[in-house]
């Protein structure tokens, strides 16, 4: 399994969400991050390219469109780096 690395911008987007009660939108970015976690290479977890080794993950509830941001750690470590987790700007 991938070790997955939220980081500061990320974990301040997803402590907001748990302190606002978002569970829906909290569920769609939980079941994300465990597609990510599970198989970096899953298709799910590469629904968008932004080159250079960044990928993204739309993510969805009944109101909201969030994106995550990911890419796989340089030194080859099996780690995904997550440093954002925010509204989509793309949707």
């Amino acid at each position: 399994m991938t070790e997955v690395n939220l980081g500061p911008y990320a974990q301040q987007a997803y402590s907001q969400l748990e302190r606002a009660g978002a569970l829906r939108l909290l569920d769609a970015i939980d079941d994300a991050l465990d597609i990510l976690e599970a198989d970096p290479g899953d298709k799910r977890a590469r629904r968008r390219s932004f080159g250079d080794g960044r990928w993204g993950i739309p993510v969805r509830d009944a109101d909201d469109n969030w994106l995550i941001i990911w890419f796989m750690d340089a030194e080859g470590a099996d780690i995904a780096h997550v440093p954002y987790i925010g509204p989509d700007p793309f949707a």
